[in-house]
């Protein structure tokens, strides 16, 4: 009996167990940045109207015995540190009272703390395994490339493969007229992979021009935006060819206020930014940053934001704002990450599990890279296509923009958009492809045919036209012959009906007729535009017959 009743308890024990460690690992909360954010207990973000003078703005600060931190002209809003004392009044009114009595403000806040979305480091017991789920069907080689640690098999960088992005590359690599700012805890602009790409960036935690990064998150996410390509080291950034702006708005311990997450996003915007990436967040906002991200959409910037490691369904800003691309994490097998968090505000996912990225440390582990997780990892993965997608077409608007991502990501989960994936997993070549301008078959090239009589390759001008036994053949860049005419009587020839784009133009010589130039031209055609003076140089090799008579020995 006593048997038979232990062997009942063990499977509850089992049950019991497990149960308990569900429950534990449902608790987990990955650090600080998803609690509510923490209020600075004497800083506020005072929003004066419009046409407030600066002078009545300085008198009320005055009045509130504080000073101006940081002036926010777009917004008009003041960051206000107030003394330590500040509750005990004059005139018998605290502080906040009143700037909230004032008729030139519009409302009055405590700033507070913001972190970068927490990330798992040192993942290489947890890389992804070499299989993936990548089936594309897209009729065009990818792009060949040299960098090491991506075609390195022990790396595992599977990203780029997964969001097919080499095949997009055959669109675009990025223009660096395109400009990516990347609010976090700085950039390593000596890093290798952004060689002559990094912008003039600003400080906001030291009030600095040096946004040197100083924890490691910026470096990491800046690199899967926009890491160089076809450099002979590292990975592959997404946007390899756009221009990054560095603003620092995180510090050593990857926090920072809202007050200076809104300054960045207005530097970004007024430095010329086309996208804004903000890895970083909490389950509140405050009305400056919700103004400043409404300034970058009246400037046609995308702004496009991590939406938390915490699993959980709980609004995530500034992802959750309506104006911000909301981005969660998938793993190497295109399943959810597990710890990203869901919901409404999830507008489309992207690689987020044990990327491989640049880092601040150049002597550390693998020599300035590293791997992380998190939602802050998919985020700029959003925000370099992105980058992409504004250099094919810099006249796209933000809302055609999303849609392109959105209509042309992979659909993963549930049929259409779910609170997991969004409208899916981003798919860069189908997003440049579907972005791609409508051509017309509407070029030309043309040229003439002279006889070269002193064969010096050189057309003089006693030299004369003529219709030489040619074929003139158009080729596309892989040498398929796209169309071809010949030389007309009067030596001229044209070939009309050709798409934008880049050909070469080779001239066959045929029968006893032989060139003294060049026999191609490499040309870019623009739409509608005919490229002309392609002309060739010919002469007539004739052919002679000796005729020798046969002698017979005479006798």
């Amino acid at each position: 009996m006593t048997n038979v009743i232990r062997r009942q308890k063990h499977p509850v024990l089992v049950i019991l167990l497990a149960i308990f460690f569900w429950f534990s690992l449902q608790a987990i909360s990955p650090v600080h940045a998803e609690a509510e954010p923490t209020d600075l207990t004497n800083v506020v973000l005072v929003k004066f109207a419009a046409n407030t003078t600066e002078a009545e703005r300085i008198q009320l600060v005055n009045e509130m015995g504080g000073e101006i931190v940081l002036w926010l002209d777009a917004i008009s809003t003041a960051q206000v540190r107030l003394p330590a004392n500040w509750a005990a009044a004059r005139g018998g009114k605290n502080a906040l009272t009143l700037a909230s009595q004032n008729q030139f403000v519009q409302s009055v806040q405590f700033d507070s703390v913001v972190s970068g979305v927490p990330s798992d480091q040192n993942l290489m017991d947890a890389q992804p395994s070499t299989s993936n789920s990548v089936n594309s069907t897209i009729p065009m080689s990818p792009m060949p490339v040299n960098d090491a640690d991506y075609i390195d098999p022990q790396k595992q960088v599977y990203a780029p493969d997964m969001i097919s992005l080499r095949t997009a590359w055959n669109n675009t690599m990025g223009s660096p007229d395109v400009k990516i700012a990347i609010l976090d805890s700085g950039i390593l602009a000596s890093h290798p992979e952004f060689a002559g790409r990094v912008l003039p960036g600003f400080d906001f935690v030291n009030n600095d021009n040096d946004p040197n990064d100083d924890y490691g998150h910026g470096t990491h996410v800046a690199g899967i935006a926009a890491a160089g390509a076809n450099n002979g080291i590292g990975m592959l950034g997404v946007c390899p060819g756009c221009s990054i702006i560095p603003v620092k708005v995180l510090d050593q311990y990857n926090q920072g206020t809202w007050g200076n997450v809104a300054a960045g996003i207005l530097f970004a915007v007024d430095a010329g930014a086309n996208v804004i990436n903000l890895s970083l967040g909490g389950q509140s906002t405050i009305q400056a940053v919700e103004d400043a991200i409404r300034y970058a959409a009246q400037h046609n910037v995308v702004v496009v934001a991590a939406v938390g490691n915490g699993r959980s369904d709980v609004p995530f800003y500034p992802a959750a704002m309506a104006e911000v691309v909301g981005v969660a994490a998938t793993r190497n097998d295109d399943t959810r990450w597990s710890l990203s968090n869901y919901g409404s505000f999830v507008e489309i996912s992207a690689p987020g599990y044990a990327v491989y990225s640049t880092y601040n440390d150049l002597n550390n582990t693998y020599s300035g890279y590293n791997y992380m997780s998190g939602t802050s990892m998919a985020a700029p993965h959003v925000a370099g296509l992105a980058g992409l997608l504004f250099s094919q077409n810099p006249e796209l608007t933000v809302e055609a923009l999303r849609a392109l991502m959105r209509s042309t990501a992979t659909d993963l989960g549930d049929p259409g958009w779910d609170v997991y994936f969004g409208h899916g997993r981003i798919n860069a070549f189908a997003a440049l492809d579907a972005g791609a301008p409508v051509l017309s078959p509407d070029a030309s090239v043309s040229g003439n045919i002279w006889q070269d009589d002193n064969v010096n390759g050189q057309w003089e001008q006693e030299e004369r036209m003529t219709s030489a036994a040619l074929t003139i053949q158009v080729r596309d860049t892989n040498g398929a012959k796209v169309a071809e005419g010949q030389p007309n009587a009067a030596g001229q020839w044209r070939i009309d009906n050709l798409y934008p784009g880049t050909y070469q133009v080779v001239a066959i010589a045929l029968g006893n007729t032989r060139l003294t130039t060049n026999n191609s031209y490499t040309v870019q055609l623009q739409s509608g535009q005919e490229t002309s003076g392609l002309n060739f140089g010919a002469v007539e090799s004739l052919s002679f017959q000796v005729y020798i008579p046969a002698i017979q020995r005479t006798q």
